[in-house]
């Protein structure tokens, strides 16, 4: 019987030679790509962040508006971003935000207003998000001046109290505060950081965005200067 179990074993271990020897061969195919990928993405990411701070990029250009024979000229008013934190390294989500704004409105300002930008910065950091954002010629990113910001609104006492610094979740509140204020004094639109804009928005006037049936949700504004309800917000 042992005898007859030879033959067998013989051609059962050469089999099982070759599955091992094709497993081998796929998984270093395997491990080789992942590798060449990841060096390829860490090349790729260096160059990104290579890129010079002021660069123009004419393949990015949003389109001029077509301008329509005896039509209404474009509503008034800016886009407004507001980055309340002292960051100054836009993320992905955030760069895609305001591009996605500036393609959607060639015809209007989008206005990226930065608080860590105040403190004496001539330019503007060497980032490769701003390094894609100036290829807009729409968009403009200025420093966030909060007592500037708050002047002249029902919100200036409250933010000259030292006191206010203490409230919980701060950054959220200090936040609101400047998109109310920014409706109030200038009018326009305001967007949150995480936003993708897919269609034109000048259409929306004294509008905000919806959370759900009961709840409403400031990421998306949309009114006239001194407009009662933003008023009516800020006094609150």
């Amino acid at each position: 019987r042992m005898s007859s179990c030879l033959p067998n074993l013989a051609t059962v271990v050469p089999s099982h030679g070759l599955r091992a020897l094709f497993i081998l061969t796929i998984s270093f195919v395997f491990f080789a790509a992942v590798s060449f990928s990841w060096r390829t993405g860490e090349d790729a990411e260096g160059q990104l962040y290579s890129l010079p701070t002021q660069s123009r990029c004419a393949q990015f250009l949003p389109s001029p508006p077509s301008a329509i024979p005896g039509g209404p000229p474009p509503p008034p008013g800016d886009v407004f971003f507001v980055e309340t934190s002292e960051r100054t390294n836009p993320s992905y989500l955030f760069t895609c935000s305001v591009e996605s704004a500036a393609r959607t409105h060639p015809g209007t300002r989008v206005v990226v207003l930065m608080k860590g930008l105040v403190n004496g910065n001539a330019s503007l950091p060497n980032h490769w998000g701003f390094s894609l954002l100036s290829c807009f010629p729409n968009v403009e990113i200025q420093p966030l001046d909060l007592p500037e910001l708050f002047s002249g609104t029902p919100l200036a006492k409250w933010y000259l109290q030292s006191e206010h610094q203490k409230e919980p979740y701060f950054l959220s509140v200090l936040s609101d505060a400047c998109r109310i204020a920014i409706m109030w004094k200038f009018g326009g639109i305001y967007l949150d950081t995480d936003f993708i804009v897919l269609r034109n928005l000048k259409n929306l006037t004294n509008v905000l965005g919806t959370q759900s049936e009961y709840v409403l949700n400031g990421a998306f504004l949309s009114f006239k200067p001194k407009h009662e309800f933003m008023e009516l917000c800020m006094q609150d």
